[in-house]
């Protein structure tokens, strides 16, 4: 199996000097982690190169340049900042601010959750690092396990000695080599973005690094296992018109899941992408309405 730094190297050649050194490091951590086979590792690459833009992202850009854009991700029913049309102006070209609104105090929930307790830390700890790791009370999480402090230096976690220790984290949380094993992209990326956001591009990030790892075993790289589930759910979006027309092959993947999007968008329904209690009701409800 190929080094994740030949892989890096191969598909993203524009990756900036901290992600390449700490590949090129990494091998043991890869190891801890339990990232040791072609599957596992070919994920965890499309998920991290997705994440900072094939390796040229350190931290999160904030630098937008029109309202309308702007009002697109943090807007109104678009992100719980809310931002109303009235401040999107003042907060144009101006990223420690636009980040204490959005992530800061300057939107109370969203500070919470992320543990950002004082003024400018909203921009301090945006999202940084492989897997953009946001808020301060997850710079300090992964800082212990990096046995570093992230929380007090936050640039340490795009330094090459640490960059690998809290995507690496994050991972082993979440479990997803469990979900790497069943070749589970959806859920990979509902773990490590929070919904779906940029599935296709992930996929297609997979869909290149898999046959350098593996180029023998293309069976692996196929969709996850079958369930009955997931057959029904893609026979009633299809009687429900999904558009374009699914594979009811039972085998959950992009497709299905922008469908149950694209279904959640047409009535009212939080768009995450997960067939949960309240959608499939909603899609029972209109099968049996016709």
């Amino acid at each position: 199996m190929l080094r994740a730094i030949d892989v890096v190297a191969h598909i993203a050649p524009r990756a900036l000097p901290n992600y390449i050194h700490a590949f090129d490091a990494g091998d043991a951590a890869f190891a801890a982690a339990g990232i040791t086979t072609p599957l596992r590792l070919a994920h965890f690459l499309a998920q991290a190169l997705h994440e900072t833009g094939g390796g040229t992202i350190l931290f999160e850009s904030l630098a937008y340049r029109t309202t309308t854009r702007l009002l697109q991700i943090f807007g109104v029913g678009n992100h719980s900042a809310a931002i109303r049309p009235d401040e999107a102006d003042a907060l144009l070209g101006n990223e420690p601010a636009l980040a204490e609104r959005v992530y800061g105090l300057g939107n109370p929930h969203k500070a919470r959750e992320l543990g950002n307790t004082q003024p400018g830390d909203g921009y301090r700890y945006r999202g940084g690092g492989l897997l953009q790791t946001t808020g301060r009370a997850n710079y300090k999480r992964m800082g212990d396990l990096a046995e570093a402090d992230f929380e007090t230096s936050p640039t340490l976690i795009v330094d090459p000695a640490y960059a690998l220790a809290p995507a690496l984290g994050e991972w082993t949380e979440g479990h997803l080599n469990d979900a790497a094993d069943r070749n589970d992209l959806p859920s990979i990326t509902r773990v490590i973005n929070g919904g779906v956001n940029g599935l296709a591009e992930r996929q297609a990030l997979f869909d290149q690094i898999w046959p350098l790892l593996d180029p023998s075993a293309p069976a692996a790289g196929q969709p996850a296992a079958a369930s009955s589930d997931t057959l029904w759910l893609q026979q009633s979006l299809n009687h429900l018109r999904a558009d374009p027309p699914l594979l009811v092959d039972g085998k959950p993947g992009p497709a299905t899941t922008a469908a149950i999007l694209a279904f959640q968008t047409r009535h009212n329904l939080p768009a995450d992408g997960l067939a949960g209690p309240r959608t499939i009701a909603a899609i029972t409800a209109a099968l049996a309405a016709g």
